[in-house]
């Protein structure tokens, strides 16, 4: 019979890069390897707006959608059934399977309410995008899911939203806007993905997972 594995999943080496390389000497002193080791992209935050760290082409976009009348909103809690059903059919519109079940995102958010943030970018009364962060610390404000509808991408509504999820962060003395891996709903690196953080300011760090059979 084949052996127990253990699998250790650790935080984005940006959160604390001491303590990450302590972490990684110490799990390979002890018997575990590296089983996958994932890009993470972050924006470091500083006294610079949001539109000074983007690049020029997403500069524009956000002036545009900035111009095209969305309002944006920002909830702490739990999200609400709206949102939730929008995010849902975000997917669908893109053609992809549900990443999260109906009524998960709720659930998952009890457990911590006070720690989850929701925003919208609406025009009158439908939602075209919507984004959830988590305040993993008093530092880190991480993005958990996203999804806009694909027919308003030329007014690039998920950008007005990291731009207040930016802003969220100077306002509250976080230091890390943490953006995530890129894979797809098959668990594949997503290209594109990982090109539209770098492009937003997203800055590149190690994710690791360690695993030892016992």
């Amino acid at each position: 019979m084949g052996g127990k594995v253990l699998t250790i999943k650790t935080a984005p080496a940006c959160y604390h890069p001491l303590t990450h390389e302590i972490c990684h000497r110490s799990y390979l002193a002890a018997g575990f390897s590296p089983n996958h080791t994932y890009s993470n992209h972050y924006i470091p935050i500083t006294d610079q707006r949001f539109d000074q760290v983007i690049e020029p082409a997403e500069r524009r976009r956000l002036a545009k959608g900035k111009n095209s009348g969305l309002r944006i909103a920002l909830e702490p809690g739990i999200c609400d059934e709206t949102t939730e059903a929008m995010l849902c059919a975000c997917d669908r519109a893109h053609g992809r399977q549900l990443r999260i079940k109906p009524g998960e995102i709720a659930r998952i958010m009890r457990a911590v309410p006070e720690s989850y943030i929701t925003l919208t970018a609406t025009n009158g009364e439908q939602i075209l995008a919507g984004a959830l962060f988590v305040r993993v610390s008093d530092r880190v404000l991480y993005h958990f899911l996203s999804g806009f509808f694909p027919e308003f991408r030329a007014i690039s509504p998920s950008l007005l939203l990291f731009d207040a999820a930016y802003q969220y962060c100077l306002d509250n003395g976080l230091q890390i806007l943490d953006l995530g891996i890129s894979l797809d709903h098959l668990g594949h690196e997503k290209t594109s993905l990982a090109s539209f953080k770098r492009r937003i300011g997203g800055q590149e760090c190690p994710k690791i997972i360690y695993e030892a059979t016992f």
